[in-house]
């Protein structure tokens, strides 16, 4: 799986971005005439970078940027751009961490019903988690054994088929055909073990959304999982140490 590193980190890291730019706003116009700074540096430096939002942030004069659902942090005037996280040292808090946290959420609501494959708790639901999984994965299959257990300890877990090497690859074509088979969750369990699936890859539309979803969930590789607050957890983990994370995260 390619690296999903924030683009406008690996395009021009720490190096400052030049921008003859004089701000003639009275101070209740500052936050408007930062955006149209940052904006306007973007666009002429980085074209093609997305821009989803420009917000305050609670360092004076630094201006939080998310892009395809990563960040990064901006001088007002848009000439410099910071990589790394925000810290709030009195409190203790990573503030970009929390951020992150709260936008996977909001990525994954907007996730149609038949992007998911849904395996829910026995009993009552205690918890609720999303896996992106590549059904050629051998991680994927041995966290997929795992999966009665954490049902019968109450989670609820959600697939999206997201094949690590992406377009052109096996794990592409299988998942499109799994997501088009009569009964998916049959075909990912023939998928997983290697056997063949009898269906046609009619989805790829759909495997490329679930592909786009994964870069602004920030995934590395797969199974990544996404615990019940946000926060993510890449790789395989026995039973029994994703239900203590499940817990935590739930607190």
């Amino acid at each position: 799986m390619r690296n999903t590193r924030f683009p406008l980190a690996t395009r021009c890291g720490l190096t400052a971005l030049p921008l003859a730019f004089a701000l003639a706003l009275p101070t209740t116009a500052v936050l408007a005439d930062s955006k149209e700074a940052i904006t306007a540096s973007i666009q002429k430096h980085m074209p093609g970078v997305p821009i989803d939002s420009i917000e305050e942030t609670p360092a004076k004069g630094i201006y939080e940027l998310t892009s395809n659902g990563q960040i990064a942090y901006l001088t007002g005037d848009g000439k410099y751009l910071i990589a790394g996280d925000l810290i709030d040292v009195a409190n203790q808090q990573n503030l970009t961490q929390a951020k992150q946290q709260s936008q996977r959420l909001v990525y994954l609501k907007d996730v149609s019903a038949e992007r998911k494959l849904v395996y829910p708790a026995d009993g009552d639901t205690r918890h609720a988690i999303t896996i992106l999984t590549d059904p050629t994965c051998p991680f994927c299959d041995k966290l997929h054994k795992e999966l009665p257990k954490l049902r019968e300890a109450g989670v609820e877990v959600t697939y999206i088929l997201t094949p690590r090497q992406g377009p052109g690859s096996k794990g592409f074509e299988v998942s499109s055909k799994v997501a088009c088979a009569d009964d998916p969750k049959e075909a990912l369990e023939r998928a997983m073990k290697g056997d063949s699936v009898d269906a046609e890859a009619c989805h790829n539309d759909m495997i490329k959304e679930n592909l786009a979803l994964s870069n602004r969930l920030g995934m590395s590789g797969t199974p990544y999982t996404i615990l019940p607050n946000g926060a993510a957890m890449p790789g395989y983990r026995p039973a029994n140490i994703m239900l203590q994370a499940i817990e935590q995260s739930a607190r």
